[in-house]
C-alpha cells in the first residue's frame, strides 16, 4: 500500500483523502439530516458519486479518466446545491427568529456540512489544475555528459 502511495501524485493524494472526507460528510448529512426530518436521497447520490469519481480518479491510471477528477467537482456542486435548496425554510426561519415554514429549527448541522462540503469542493477544483503525471527528471545545460 505504501508503494502505491509514494508512486501517486499530489493530486491523485488529493483525490484519496477527499472520497474519504466526503464519504464521512455524506454519512454524517444522511444521519443528521434523517434525524431532523429532512433528508435528500439526491444529496447522498451526487456525495457517493463523487466520492466514486475521487476514488476512480486516484487508483485508474488512464489519460481518459482524468476527467473524473473534473467530474467530481460536478457531482460536488451538485450535492451542496441541492443541501443548500432544501434547507432553504431552516435558513428562513433561523434568520428571522421564527419558526413559520416548518422547519426543524436546526441550522448548526447543516452551517458546519456546508462548510466541509465547500472545503472538499475547493480541494476537488485546486486538484484539477495540478498534474497527475509522473515527474521527468530533468536535464540541465551545465550537466557533462559522460563518453
Amino acid at each position: 500500500m505504501k508503494g502505491l502511495l509514494v508512486q501517486k501524485r499530489i493530486s491523485g493524494l488529493i483525490n484519496l483523502v477527499n472520497a474519504v472526507f466526503t464519504f464521512i460528510i455524506m454519512i454524517a448529512y444522511a444521519v443528521l439530516s434523517n434525524k431532523a426530518g429532512e433528508f435528500n436521497k439526491n444529496v447522498v447520490i451526487y456525495l457517493l458519486l463523487a466520492v466514486i469519481c475521487c476514488a476512480v480518479y486516484f487508483s485508474v491510471d488512464h489519460k481518459f479518466l482524468d476527467i473524473a477528477n473534473l467530474v467530481a467537482v460536478v457531482f460536488l456542486t451538485m450535492g451542496i446545491g441541492t443541501f443548500a435548496i432544501g434547507s432553504i425554510n431552516t435558513f428562513a426561519d433561523a434568520l428571522n427568529g421564527i419558526s413559520m415554514f416548518g422547519s426543524s429549527g436546526d441550522i448548526g448541522y447543516i452551517v458546519v456540512l456546508l462548510i466541509l462540503l465547500a472545503v472538499a469542493l475547493l480541494a476537488e477544483i485546486v486538484s484539477c489544475f495540478m498534474s497527475r503525471e509522473p515527474k521527468v527528471p530533468s536535464v540541465k545545460l551545465t550537466d557533462k555528459v559522460s563518453g
